[in-house]
């Protein structure tokens, strides 16, 4: 399965690749937000799928603290 989206990823050109990936801090920041944005919790969610959210709001917010202070890594 990844081996097809590999694939399909060389039929694009830097140019095209460029539209797609984000090229600082803050654009990724803002992917992240769109591609994960935050979800309540019901009671079909199982405790895995509840933590599972709950992380990938925490990545979030620890970029745009790093962003925000102008650091990126430790």
């Amino acid at each position: 399965m990844i081996n097809k989206k590999i694939d399909k990823i060389k039929e694009f050109s830097p140019e095209q690749l460029s539209e797609f990936v984000p090229n600082n801090l803050v654009e990724t920041i803002e992917y992240l937000k769109v591609a994960f944005p935050p979800k309540l919790p019901t009671l079909k969610m199982s405790d895995r799928e509840i933590w599972i959210e709950v992380g990938k709001q925490q990545i979030i917010e620890y970029l745009e603290s790093k962003e925000k202070n102008n650091n990126v890594f430790p």
